[in-house]
């Protein structure tokens, strides 16, 4: 890769014809679906109404196997799960989570009323900081804590149970990025009050779009049913609803999914395992691996840019995937305490040193069900000659940045 650069954005021809999305975007056969949808219209229910449908029990009860859980209350969608959560544990106050998330965990608490106190992350992992999560707690009047697992990677929770119990409050997580990763002997699901999973599209188990509460404690289960909109007979609970169902053909094809999973974690394994090779050697590019778990889902591919290493900025590099058609993607971005109207209400912005950093360096690469590895070399040897042609590109960076 020396000489003349071959890179679209220098008017080469782009690698790809078509652009590459980030996500993972694994799906049945449709030979499964269309059977599912056959016996769904037969049996003619389609929803659950006062009760779960079949498919719906089945596949919670397949989720509380493969997670190690007793309750799974499958819904809507993964922020449908934290509104619910969050309600049921009766926040109303300050509730530290990390800026560096999905805008929705932070828009949950706001549904609740609850006022968001970010937390900063580790540069290294980006997982929550326990330094700063323990120093906002010292501080007083905090409610509870949201943990966020981003990454296929965990927060340290074991140390935040130990927080939560000493200073007397709830922490539950958005492990929406998680499922199927585990700490030794427990999965993700089993940790804090209550965990919830995404399954939109683009996490390796997907009901298209829809999510879950995983809990061990049998009321919140029963108060999570009653918010989903079930009738709950017997046990005397009366809850605001959500009306958050999940459909029967979501169910079928979740169930679907779960069969799937470990040769899909596999395939990811393998093309986040081929990334991390050829990219080691790019001066100024990190792949970020999962961290705190002893088996991870693989479900992205992150990388970190040193601008003076590597010779481009983040953006600079993002612009040079794009003229390619590789659609790399700054997923956390601008991060929730700069977002209105949380950064009217956000505390000790200065603390948050390692989030506005990872959010000037961070991206994704594809990786999933619509990627090869034939693939992952020509994204990365896009990288590796971006990185050996600064020169050559930064003026015509400069000139498309001014248009």
């Amino acid at each position: 890769m020396t000489g003349n650069p071959s890179l679209a954005i220098l008017g080469a021809k782009p690698r790809f014809g078509e652009m590459l999305q980030v996500g993972q975007f694994y799906w049945p056969q449709w030979q499964g679906y269309e059977a599912a949808a056959r016996d769904i219209f037969v049996r003619r229910f389609y929803t659950s109404q006062r009760f779960a449908g079949p498919l719906v029990v089945q596949f919670q009860r397949r989720l509380e196997e493969f997670l190690g859980v007793k309750h799974v209350i499958v819904v809507r969608n993964a922020t449908n799960a934290l509104m619910i959560a969050t309600h049921t544990l009766g926040l109303q106050g300050r509730v530290i989570v990390p800026s560096w998330t999905f805008i929705a965990t932070v828009q949950a608490l706001a549904w609740s009323k609850c006022q968001p106190v970010f937390c900063d992350i580790d540069p290294e992992t980006q997982q929550m900081s326990l330094p700063s999560v323990k120093w906002l707690l010292e501080g007083g009047g905090i409610e509870g804590i949201l943990g966020v697992h981003p990454w296929g990677g965990i927060s340290p929770v074991s140390e935040f149970e130990r927080l939560a119990e000493q200073f007397g409050i709830p922490v539950y997580y958005d492990a929406a990025q998680a499922f199927g990763c585990r700490l030794n002997e427990r999965a993700v699901g089993t940790f804090g009050q209550t965990e919830i999973f995404s399954f939109q599209a683009a996490n390796i188990l997907s009901t298209a779009e829809g999510g879950c509460l995983a809990t061990n404690d049998d009321t919140l289960a029963a108060k999570f049913l009653a918010m989903r909109g079930d009738h709950v007979s017997g046990t005397g609970i009366s809850m605001q609803s959500a009306t958050a169902r999940l459909s029967e053909i979501q169910a079928a094809i979740g169930l679907m999914m779960l069969d799937d999973f470990d040769r899909h974690r596999q395939n990811n394994e393998e093309q986040h395992r081929r990334y991390d090779n050829r990219l080691g050697s790019v001066p100024g590019i990190r792949v970020l691996n999962p961290a705190g778990v002893s088996a991870s889902n693989f479900q992205h591919l992150v990388g970190v840019v040193d601008p003076t290493a590597f010779g481009l900025t983040r953006d600079e590099l993002l612009s040079v995937l794009k003229a390619e058609n590789i659609a790399a993607e700054r997923h956390f971005h601008p991060p929730a305490h700069t977002v209105s109207p949380f950064s009217e209400v956000a505390l000790d912005v200065e603390q948050l040193g390692n989030t506005k950093l990872a959010a000037e360096r961070t991206f994704q690469l594809p990786i999933g069900a619509r990627v090869t590895l034939e693939n992952i070399e020509s994204i990365c040897d896009v990288i590796h000659e971006a990185q050996l042609h600064t020169e050559s590109l930064r003026p015509v960076l400069a000139a498309a940045a001014a248009i």
